[in-house]
Order: C-alpha cells, then structure tokens, then sequence
C-alpha cells in the first residue's frame, strides 16, 4: 500500500484553499519527497486563477508554468511530487474524496492525487485517521481528504494510506 505523510503547513494550506473557496473548488500542487512506495508532502501550493464550471476545473498553463520555475528554484531537493483539488458537496449532493474519470486521466502514473472533499457539517468532530481518509470539521464544513495513484496499468487507481500526525496526533 502506497502512503502519503503530509506535513501540518501542507494539510492547512491544502484545508483553508478548498474551505476559502467552496462552493467553488480548488486545486494546486504538493511539494515533497517521493521514497519507495511512501510520499512526504511538505507543501502545497494553490492555483489562484482558474475557470470553472459544475464539472470541470481549467487552470491557465501560462501561470502554471511560472509556479513549475518557482518551485524547481527554491524547492531545495524537493520536487511536484503531484497535485490536490477539492469536490464540493451541494444540499443532497455528498461530495466524496474519491476519483472522478477525469480525475484518473490527468494524473502521472509516479504522482499521487490527493482530494479534499467538503460538505456542511452536520456535527463537530474531531480530526481522525480512517484507513484511506483523514476526515474531521473546521467551521461550518466536514472535511474528508483521500487519496490514489495510478495503477500500473495506467488505466485504473488505488487508493493511498493518509497520515498528518500534527492534526490527528497518530503517528
């Protein structure tokens, strides 16, 4: 099983994008290390400008690649080691931290895809560790963020194991 340690500034930055933007949705890259079958996740990094509508995200490739030699100069040893976005959730429409079809499509076979579902809260709850989610509430919002890789194939995914020890306090 693949898994994906994220840092506590990559796991806020990745939370307050999507919450500061939804019902819109959100998506950027994250910044770390790839090792073996593990992922570090130092960072992430929001796009600002982007076109949406209710099924699909566009972001300007112009702006995108300004980012790419922002972080190839400053990354210090670190690289894209993929990207994150978040599907938000509407009244009876639960929105989930799993892949669409198009979600799988745009992502490299060695890159991970990380998704930060929204939906209002129904009740608080703290910040908990499932098996393939990390999931709690910050103001109004239940979050749950998942994640998957392709599979070797390349035409399927698998989900990945997520851990942010800094806001579930499972290490």
């Amino acid at each position: 099983m693949v898994e994906v340690y994220l840092s506590l500034p990559s796991f806020l930055t990745m939370v307050s994008a999507a919450a500061e933007l939804y019902p819109d949705e959100t998506v950027g890259y994250i910044v770390g290390y790839p090792v073996k079958d593990r992922f570090i996740v130092e960072y992430a990094v929001p796009f600002q400008a982007m076109i949406s509508d209710t099924e699909f995200t566009w972001i300007d490739e112009n702006r995108t690649a300004r980012i790419n030699r922002i972080i190839n100069r400053f990354a210090e040893g670190m690289e894209i080691v993929g990207t994150f976005h978040s599907h938000a959730g509407m009244g009876e429409n639960r929105a989930v931290p799993l892949p669409s079809a198009a979600d799988v499509n745009h992502i490299l076979p060695d890159e991970v895809e990380l998704i930060v579902a929204l939906n209002r809260k129904k009740k608080e709850m703290t910040w908990k560790e499932g098996r393939y989610t990390l999931y709690g509430t910050v103001d109004e919002l239940h979050v749950s963020i998942g994640g998957f890789v392709r599979t070797n194939s390349g035409r399927g995914w698998k989900r990945v194991h997520l851990n942010c020890s800094g806001v579930t306090g499972v290490r």
